[in-house]
């Protein structure tokens, strides 16, 4: 008797577990499309034998399990992968932004309206008393001035932009922690009472890989099952069902753009920004802070030189009103001129503690390097530091106390505490500033000649500031028109480096995703033909309860 019944045992098992497949079968089919999704599986197992003559007996079979197929080294690499592809799709869709800001396709580019602006003294060299030719002369200035406000203000957008973005990201990053933190809680729940949470972890696997596009993360799985995150290098935004979120905060040393801050109790505030190494916020930062802010610092050197040679120049000619000393370009880079804390070119660190005052005027306009400086103070001592080429020097300071350098005269007094620092530039804001300082109406003040009378037809000092096309303007190495080329060169290598970086990790990115799907994907053909084999085991499980009852049925004959 108890046979007939092992046998009901058994299909009875064999239906349960093969319905348990049928079911994980047609969960993977119907998540074939699921970004992230993880193929599961039903671990089967031998029933425990019964002891009967003439030997063991079995007992069918169970479903113990239900497993996601995962490789966690491979998840790993992706994650990482991720990161740089983040990083790398910032810098690449801006990169490409600067580039065309510079770029001269249709011929009104600044490198363009340069030839335009000397081509145009040229021809005033050829009728100096012109009025036609004095105008072009002005047209010519004002459209070269207001090209470059132009580019630079699209550049102060592009930064601003960015600025903006790094905000978002962090509002984003807190949400993906956010969560991720409720399904550690849930994953937690399922898998101390013996449940497999392959669903909550492929949720919390997406979302890891969604954070890993934003910021460089660290994680580490514990014996509960839950995970601790940790982004920009220290900042532990997860543990457990616990988050911790990022903040932004305006730097006051930098144009008051924002600094990614984290707090991890209420009398500690960290400063992740230059710890962050990756991921779409990285590329926010890097473009705000490195790739605008250089393109815009060469564009503030090539309008100050334009601005101080043409100034130079034009000053020492003669109108035909007979006015001399005229700057043709604002700001004039003059003598005696004061660089502003206003404008920047003169900025103190929002640290400093010291009472001293600083003022910095030019004293040599043909010595402008159009470099940026700091300076700092340290005991009683001060020390210049040229940025571009880390050259210093070192001064004993005594209240008050001036030096010159670099076509700058340098005159400090007061009070100066250890740490103090100023960043200095002759240039800051130049490319933003630059107008024409001669108005339409004023084309007699051009000054074409070196003779203050008798000049309509002296022509020398309109061929003087026409040769400064050529000459080798900026840092005796470059003209101007060189020098934009270098900068229009170096930032096409730039993105020519990005592109290719972004390329090859796009690549690596879909390698890896392709190994991942033969690891985890979902195989429509492989998942039917598991769907037909556990339907036949089914059947065949069921059929032994009809036989089952068959041979009862016949053995319950025999007893009546």
């Amino acid at each position: 008797m108890g046979s007939i019944y092992d046998i009901f045992n058994i299909g009875k098992h064999g239906m349960m577990a093969q319905q348990k497949a049928i079911q994980v079968t047609a969960h993977n089919l119907a998540n074939v499309n699921t970004k992230g999704y993880s193929r599961q599986e039903v671990i089967f197992e031998e029933g425990m034998p019964l002891n009967s003559g003439p030997g063991q007996s079995g007992t069918g079979v169970n479903a113990v399990a239900i497993q996601r197929k995962y490789d966690s080294f491979l998840e790993g690499q992706l994650t990482d992968s991720r990161e740089t592809l983040g990083n790398l799709d910032v810098q690449k869709n801006a990169v490409s932004k600067i580039e065309d800001l510079f770029y001269d396709s249709s011929g009104t580019g600044i490198n363009e309206l340069l030839s335009q602006f000397f081509n145009s003294m040229h021809d005033l060299s050829a009728n100096p008393a012109g009025t036609a030719e004095r105008s072009s002369i002005i047209f010519r200035a004002d459209a070269l001035s207001d090209t470059i406000n132009s580019v630079y203000s699209s550049l102060e957008q592009v930064q601003k932009d960015m600025n903006s973005q790094v905000r978002q990201a962090v509002t984003d990053i807190n949400n993906i922690a956010s969560q991720i933190a409720s399904i550690n809680v849930e994953i937690n729940r399922a898998e101390v009472n013996g449940q497999n949470a392959n669903d909550f972890r492929d949720m919390r696997g997406r979302l890891l890989n969604e954070l890993a596009e934003k910021i460089d993360i660290q994680y580490f799985e514990d014996n509960s099952g839950q995970i601790t995150v940790i982004a920009g290098g220290m900042a532990t935004i997860v543990e457990k069902g616990n988050s911790w979120a990022l903040d932004t905060k305006s730097d006051p040393d930098n144009y008051g753009y924002y600094d990614v801050v984290y707090s991890p109790d209420s009398n500690n505030l960290l400063n992740l920004t230059d710890s962050i190494s990756n991921g779409r916020i990285k590329g926010f930062l890097t473009i705000r802070d490195s790739e605008t802010g250089d393109a815009m610092d060469e564009l503030d050197r090539l309008a100050a030189s334009i601005a101080s040679e043409v100034n130079q120049a034009h000053r020492a000619g003669y109108g035909l009103d007979g006015s001399t000393g005229t700057s043709l370009f604002s700001p004039s880079f003059e003598v005696g001129d004061v660089l502003s804390q206003d404008v920047g070119s003169i900025r103190a660190l929002s640290t400093n503690t010291g009472t001293g005052n600083l003022t910095i005027t030019i004293d040599d306009p043909s010595a402008l390097k159009y470099n940026n400086y700091d300076l700092t103070f340290s005991g009683g001592n001060y020390t210049l530091v040229n940025k571009s080429t880390n050259a210093s020097s070192t001064g004993v300071y005594s209240d008050p106390s001036s030096f010159t350098f670099e076509g700058l005269s340098v005159t400090i007094s007061g009070s100066f505490a250890t740490g103090d620092k100023y960043s200095i530039s002759a240039h800051k804001n130049t490319a933003k500033d630059i107008r024409v300082a001669i108005g339409t109406s004023e084309t007699d003040k051009i000054a074409a000649a070196t003779a203050a009378t008798d000049n309509r037809g002296d022509n020398r000092n309109s061929l003087a500031i026409a040769q400064l096309q050529d000459e080798l303007t900026i840092d005796g190495n470059s003209s101007f028109g060189s020098y934009y080329g270098s900068i229009v060169g170096r930032i096409g290598v730039k993105a020519q480096s990005i592109n290719n970086q972004y390329a090859a990790q796009e690549f690596s990115s879909e390698q890896l995703s392709n190994m991942r799907e033969s690891v985890s994907g979902v195989s429509i053909d492989e998942e039917m033909a598991n769907l037909m084999k556990y339907q036949h085991a089914y059947e065949a499980s069921a059929r032994l309860l009809s036989i089952g009852d068959e041979l009862m049925q016949t053995l319950l004959d025999i007893l009546r």
